[in-house]
């Protein structure tokens, strides 16, 4: 019975940030700028950037988890 129970058991991995904290990009184009968090993926994350664009809407984008830092507060 407990090897059945061991078999339904599903590791869930615990994502490595949380929507809302910052962090730090440390690849591409935006190297050294910081983020907020607004969508966590299993590959990436959505930031919201702390550049105003055209239309007056804070600039998006999505970085892989090897491409940014969790910024310490």
């Amino acid at each position: 019975m407990e090897e059945q129970d061991k078999e339904k058991e599903i590791e869930i991995e615990k994502p490595p940030v949380e929507i809302g904290e910052t962090v730090t990009i440390t690849k591409g184009e935006y190297k050294g700028e910081d983020a907020k968090v607004i969508a966590v993926y299993t590959n990436s994350i959505a930031v919201e950037l702390n550049k105003m664009q055209k239309d007056g809407t804070l600039a998006r984008t999505v970085f892989s988890h090897k491409e940014y830092k969790l910024k310490k507060n």
